[in-house]
Order: structure tokens, then sequence, then C-alpha cells
């Protein structure tokens, strides 16, 4: 992996993943906002495609402290997952987390910001699932990780990515903007925290655009799942 620091590792990554105490910060915040997700996680594990008591093999990318793997460790009490992320931090983290799981899960320490999954990343997946990662990859370089992981995946797998999406145009980016404040209990008007770009290393397509990217990877029976302004579960199916 790189060795960056300041503006250059948030330009790669988006965030200071390689501070622990920035790191943590982080952890919080989305374990104080995870209601807002809560149907798009419920959705995701409801859309596997296997019986609960198959043994399936879990790529969880971006997993951070493992949050989206545990949901789906819980849901399937024979799978193993593997979570990868580049943040030393994050791992640290991750093992306080699941460590109820044992050697069910499994922290992969490794890069995949340019679009591969890393060399010394084998075997093959059943299913792969994200949340609020693959934004963090440019649409070029989103394209490629789609088919990397298309092509890591079992027949019959997919793959389910819970992230967000650009506004199809600027009125509704408002509007957008005006409902999270409101759905936060804040003024409509202010600082809004809707994100549709402009940050470093954080880069949003429109849903049409992003569902083009899955099909081109070759995944099949391409949706979005579910949605919240520009919160999305998209994903699709690898042809048995």
């Amino acid at each position: 992996m790189q060795q960056l620091s300041g503006q250059a590792y948030l330009e790669r990554y988006g965030h200071a993943w390689n501070e622990p105490e920035l790191a943590r910060e982080y952890v919080e915040r989305t374990d104080r906002d995870a209601d807002q997700r809560a149907d798009g996680f419920k959705i995701m594990v409801g859309l596997l495609p296997f019986d609960r008591e198959q043994a399936i093999q879990v790529l969880d990318v971006g997993t951070g402290q493992g949050a989206v793997a545990a949901l789906v460790l819980d849901a399937y009490p024979n799978a193993r997952a593997v979570g990868l992320d580049v943040s030393e931090p994050m791992m640290e983290i991750a093992g306080e987390r699941m460590a109820r799981y044992g050697d069910r899960f499994r922290y992969h320490l490794g890069d995949f910001v340019d679009g591969a999954l890393p060399a010394d990343l084998t075997g093959k997946f059943d299913v792969a699932v994200s949340s609020r990662a693959i934004h963090h990859l440019p649409t070029t370089r989103k394209q490629l990780l789609y088919r990397a992981l298309y092509e890591s995946l079992n027949p019959g797998g997919g793959i389910f990515n819970l992230d967000s999406v650009a506004p199809p145009d600027d009125n509704l980016r408002q509007r957008y903007r005006e409902a999270g404040r409101v759905i936060r209990g804040q003024p409509r008007t202010g600082d809004g925290a809707y994100r549709g770009g402009g940050l470093p290393g954080h880069y949003y397509e429109k849903l049409d655009e992003h569902l083009g990217l899955l099909r081109t990877a070759g995944f099949t029976s391409v949706d979005c799942f579910w949605k919240r302004l520009g919160m999305t579960l998209l994903g699709g199916y690898k042809s048995a």
C-alpha cells in the first residue's frame, strides 16, 4: 500500500483512516446514523439468494468496523466473512467488535482504490457487500472494481452496495439537503449534510449511471432495491 499522509491521503482515500482518533470518531458517527440506513441493511440481507444454513463466503468491501459483515454473519450462522479495508486503525476497531465471531470473520488489510482487489486476497466468494466505501473511487475505477468483484464471485452470487448517489439535478440536490436537515430535527436552511460531490476523495454518479456500471461489469437483474434521498441500495446478481 502507498505510504501517504495529509492532503495526499485524503485525496486518495476520502477520509483520514490512518489517524486512530478520527477513525473512532467516524465509527461513532456512523453508529449514531445507523437508523437512517436500517431498512436498507435489512433489505440487503433479505436479497441474498441463499438458504439460512448455507456456509456462504462473504466479502465486505471497505468493511471499517465490520458492521455489514456482522449483519450477514448474524443472518447466516454458517457463513464466513472477509473484511477488506485499507485502515489499520479500523482493523483494531473491527478486532474489538467482531471478536464474538471468532474465525468466522477475518480482516484483510488491503487497498482497492485503484479498482483492483489485492493480489493476496485469494479464493472465491458467494456475495460481495459494501456500505459507504465505493464512492471513494472515481467512475473509471468503480467500473474496474465492479468487474473485479464480478470475477471474484461464484455463479449465482451477487453484489449489494449501500452508498450515496448524486441527485438527478440541482433542484433535487437542494431538496435533499433540506430534507436531510428536517429529518435530523434541524432548521430547514443552513449548512446541509447531503454530499453530492466536492469533497476530496468522494465521487458520486447519478443513479442510472451507477446502475450502468454494474451492468457493464456483467451483473444481471441490476436494480436500486432501496432509496432514502441520496442513500441507495444498489446491486445485482451473477448468473448461475
